[in-house]
This record gives C-alpha cells, structure tokens and sequence, in this order.
C-alpha cells in the first residue's frame, strides 16, 4: 500500500520507513498461542491416555479439535478474528470442555467393564444417561458463573467479551460432542475391549474387579495415613 502510495499520496521527496509492523509481532503471539493450545491438547490426552488407556485417550483427542472448531466456527459468525485474547480464552476452556467428554468416556468403559454380557450399545446408552443432568447441570453451571463478565461495560467490556462469549460457546460444544460425538467414537472404540485386564479376569473368573493398579496402590496408600492420622 505504501509503495501504491507514492508518487500520489507521497511526495516523491518523502521517504518512508517501517520502523515496527505489528503485523508480524501479532502473527508471532498468534502462532505462540496456537502452540500453547495444541500443547494443552496433547498433555490432557496424554493423561487420559496413562489413567483410562489409549482408546478413550483418542475419543478425548478427537472430541477436544472438534470443540474447539465449533468455538471458531462461532467466533466467525459473530465477526471475532483470532487474536490473543479469543485465542487465550480457547486455551482457558480446554481445562472445562474436556470434562464432559472425559466423563462420558470413562462412564461408557466403567459400564462395558461391569457389563460382559449386555449389549454394548445399550451398555453406552446407559452409561451416558446416567451421567446426563450432573453433565448438563455442571455446563450451565459454568457458563452462568462466566457469561456476565460478557455484560461489562467501560473500554475493558468489549475487549474481553471475547472471553465469557467464547468460553460459554465452547462449553456448550462440549456439551454437544460429549452427547453424540464421544458416545459414536466410544461405541467404535470401546466395544469388545476392556482397559483394565486384571479387572476382566477376575469379573470372568466369577469374583469382584481387583482394581490393585499402581495408581490405585498409592492413592490407597496416601488415603489410608491421612484417615489414621484424622
């Protein structure tokens, strides 16, 4: 523009020089960002990934992108553009979307695990359901404590609404995907496996799931001092 400029807007004796372009300082804090949230992403699953196994971790790993799409999805619609404050309040909801899907998915394996001899897809039908209305509660739940900062008014009201517009959206995507989205990729993933194979065998075996994991050892352990010691 600069360069169309002279000669017609310009004195030809006037010379001009880019002394700092934010431009390229924003698109850097963009892409820090984008890193911190694909970061963020991979951490959750890969915690998912050490507790439940690598078949939930991966309905969290797709549930997770496809949220955070419809969030973008909105922010388009509404004239957002990406910058650092809607793409922090993406990062700030990865912690509160992941939770819907992350209680379905271990609800459908705990109930496909107590289940042998149900069918799979009713065992998942039922595992959603009775976490449904905690779900949907803890959803508005969150949106209804985060929403108001949206009606802030002053010069720091439009530039953080951003924030609560987007964390509420993305909640609600959370709670769309954990409902149909993780229950579809939980029914193609989960079914005929089983997670915990000590469980399994002893659920086969007639008697009661041994649940003596390391994890498991140790938070005993550590529960066990703390009630002595109360």
């Amino acid at each position: 523009r600069v360069e169309q400029a002279k000669g017609r807007l310009l004195p030809g004796d006037v010379s001009v020089e880019v002394t700092r372009n934010y431009g390229e300082t924003a698109a850097e804090k963009a892409s820090e960002l984008i890193l911190h949230l694909a970061i963020a992403t991979l951490s959750v699953t890969a915690l998912i990934w050490l507790v439940l196994g690598w078949r939930e971790a991966l309905v969290v790993l797709v549930a997770v992108p496809v949220t955070l799409a419809l969030t973008l999805f909105v922010y388009y619609a509404l004239g957002y553009t990406l910058n650092r404050i809607t793409l922090f309040a993406l990062i700030f909801s990865i912690g509160i979307l992941v939770d819907d899907a992350i209680v379905v998915v271990e609800n459908i394996e705990r109930h496909h695990r107590e289940k042998k001899g149900q069918s799979f897809l009713r065992t998942a039908v039922e595992a959603v359901d009775e976490v449904g209305n905690p779900t949907i509660l803890a959803t508005f739940t969150v949106i209804a404590a985060i929403l108001p900062m949206a009606f802030v008014s002053g010069l720091m009201g439009p530039y953080m609404r951003p924030i609560p517009v987007g964390a509420s959206v993305a909640m609600l995507a959370s709670l769309a995907v954990a409902f149909i989205v993780t229950p579809y990729l939980g029914y193609r993933l989960l079914k005929g496996h089983v997670v915990h194979a000590a469980a399994a065998a002893a659920a086969a075996a007639g008697g009661k799931p041994d649940f003596n994991t390391r994890f498991g050892t140790g938070y005993g352990r550590l529960m066990r001092r703390l009630m002595d010691n109360g």
